[in-house]
């Protein structure tokens, strides 16, 4: 089960801390550390990284390609026995997440559907549809947030059985400064378009 407290604390965002967090009022609206999203209370709650980009925080922002003004955001989860594992698939599910749908958005923009406000899916669910290929891509994600998990990961050294283990969320942001569409395209290598 995804924890809000696990995205809050990805999104860099410190509700508990007064010192980092700063309320306007009875507007709805928790300030985030400086440079940070701002959080957005309700249900869900929703980050607002500025630039048209509000991001729900619940489960929907797993394979969605996130879009601002200025950024494109994805995110990446993963749950392993070992806590280091857990965190290292987290961040190769966000890179591949980011490279899947940037080629998908360069190459077959059809491919895609609106989600939310600022978000992009995969139109019809089926990740072959998707453009595979390698692109080199400016930053790295964000360091992952891990929860312990109780019971809950099963895999071929469990015997099936649940076991105690480890619940990473990670987030990578790309600057649309620093790489635009036109540039996935001239430096993509495709693999399947």
């Amino acid at each position: 089960m995804l924890r809000r407290t696990i995205l809050a604390g990805l999104a860099g965002t410190a509700l508990a801390s007064p010192a980092g967090a700063e309320p306007r009022g009875d507007s709805g609206i928790v300030k985030g550390r400086r440079g940070g999203p701002n959080m957005i209370k309700g249900d869900p709650p929703r980050l607002d990284f500025g630039g048209g980009l509000i991001i729900p925080m619940n489960a929907s922002i797993f394979r969605t390609l996130w879009e601002g003004e200025d950024r494109w955001v994805t995110y990446g989860r993963a749950v392993s026995r070992l806590e280091v594992k857990a965190m290292q698939q987290a961040e190769i599910a966000a890179t591949g997440t980011m490279k899947l749908m940037l080629l998908t958005q360069a190459f077959a923009p059809e491919r895609l559907v609106r989600f939310e406000t600022c978000g992009w899916r995969n139109r019809t669910s089926d990740a072959n549809d998707l453009v595979l290929g390698e692109i080199a891509l400016p930053g790295k994600p964000v360091m992952p947030t891990t929860d312990r998990v109780t019971g809950s990961v099963t895999d071929g050294d469990t015997g099936g059985v649940g076991e105690d283990g480890w619940h990473a969320v990670t987030g990578y942001m790309v600057m649309k400064k620093d790489i635009t569409l036109a540039d996935v395209k001239a430096r993509a290598q495709l693999l399947k378009s």
